[in-house]
């Protein structure tokens, strides 16, 4: 199995986290230089999750079927590595959003093309180890982006300016290292009709887990950390220095994964929701107890093994998803599945604000349960959902 394809994909996801640690971390400097406030840089963030929203659906227009998902990926990296240069150069918050706006257009690609090609660059029988490969990509951009940007702004002392242009030059060379990347054609493995989302039982199964799912994940680490802070007063330092553990951790464990995913799906696919479900379960019910462990010790073992299950998931649905959808029709589908994660994650937050923080284990736990519970059902249906493979010499 060639692994260039998969490290120059995975390099682009790693890059397009760069800008994102870089205003988490900057943000009181940045709004400081500009003249601007805490919450217009917020309002400017909304606008770029908002064009994160829509540019999958942009890109899979653009795609529409041609074999250039490879090309526009390359080209959106490289947009986005501008786009984060020119930040440096930003002289008011107006030409910081326009720029903001740029990279979340860009961004797209990753939603919407990344899991797609890679579904066609490989065989159905090593599906499952490409993406979880990919997946590590997340907990990788984890860990590099706030050392990079630490390393920057701390031990090098640059202004926000310098690590800006800094970060687009890194995050630049990191999509030139996909120039390689070809797109081999769309539907390689697969016969060209399947089922959508309105014609597919387990896909509709999948995408509601998908947003039950986003009710977990986006709240959890919110929730982590203030929980980590506010009880057992860990500073930020002690708090990254935990997530770094988790991310590093969970990038063994999908390498060492994919290759059990292919067996379990290739032997029997029905298997696959199972273990999603139990993953899912497992992750919420860990951090949950972690939330409300009597000591330290106990609650870091919680979050370790909520953490490093989380990532995990992702990988798993996708090659649900990937195997019930029409090769043509995975760009969309993808980027549907986008929106659902959004969408969830967005009432995930509303909930933990609701109950607040001493209701806030079971605002967890609950929606992790709910997700595991529907994706189960799909075992039902995964079988007769499948796309029929063709015979293709690799």
């Amino acid at each position: 199995m060639r692994l260039y394809p998969v490290f120059a994909v995975g390099m682009l996801a790693i890059t397009d986290a760069f800008v994102n640690q870089a205003l988490s971390v900057l943000a009181p400097d940045i709004t400081a230089s500009l003249g601007g406030s805490a919450g217009a840089l917020t309002s400017l963030l909304a606008i770029q999750l908002l064009a994160v929203g829509t540019a999958p659906f942009l890109m899979s227009a653009l795609v529409r079927g041609r074999p250039i998902r490879a090309a526009v990926s390359i080209v959106t990296g490289i947009v986005w590595s501008a786009a984060t240069f020119a930040m440096a150069f930003a002289g008011n918050m107006w030409v910081l959003g326009a720029l903001l706006l740029v990279s979340g257009l860009a961004n797209g690609s990753q939603i919407a093309l990344h899991a797609p090609l890679l579904a066609d660059l490989y065989p159905p029988a090593v599906r499952g180890r490409v993406l979880a490969l990919y997946g590590a990509a997340m907990p990788a951009g984890a860990i590099l982006s706030p050392l990079t940007v630490s390393a920057l702004a701390g031990w090098l002392a640059l202004d926000w300016r310098a690590v800006y242009a800094v970060l687009g030059a890194l995050s630049l060379l990191g999509c030139l290292s996909a120039l390689r990347l070809r797109d081999p054609g769309i539907g390689r493995f697969e016969a060209a009709t399947g089922g959508g989302l309105l014609r597919s039982r387990t896909l509709r199964r999948v995408f509601a887990s998908f947003a039950a799912y986003g009710m977990l994940l986006v709240p959890a680490a919110t929730f982590l950390s203030t929980n980590l802070k506010q009880r057992w007063g860990l500073e930020a330092d002690a708090r990254g220095l935990f997530t770094a553990c988790c991310s590093a951790a969970a990038i063994l464990v999908l390498i060492t994964l994919g290759r059990r995913l292919d067996g379990v799906f290739r032997g029997d696919p029905r298997r696959l929701p199972y273990v999603i479900a139990a993953v899912i379960a497992c992750s919420g019910a860990a951090i949950a107890l972690g939330a409300v462990a009597p000591s330290l010790p106990l609650a870091m073992a919680g979050f370790f093994a909520g953490l490093v299950l989380t990532p995990l998931i992702v990988p798993m649905m996708t090659l649900i998803m990937v195997a019930v959808t029409a090769p043509a029709g995975r760009s969309y589908m993808a980027s549907v599945f986008g929106i659902g994660l959004a969408v969830g994650g967005l009432a995930g937050a509303g909930l933990l604000s609701a109950v607040g923080q001493s209701w806030g284990a079971a605002a967890i736990a609950v929606p992790g349960l709910v997700a595991g519970l529907i994706i189960a059902s799909a075992a039902r249906t995964v079988l007769s959902d499948l796309i029929e493979e063709r015979s293709v010499h690799v």
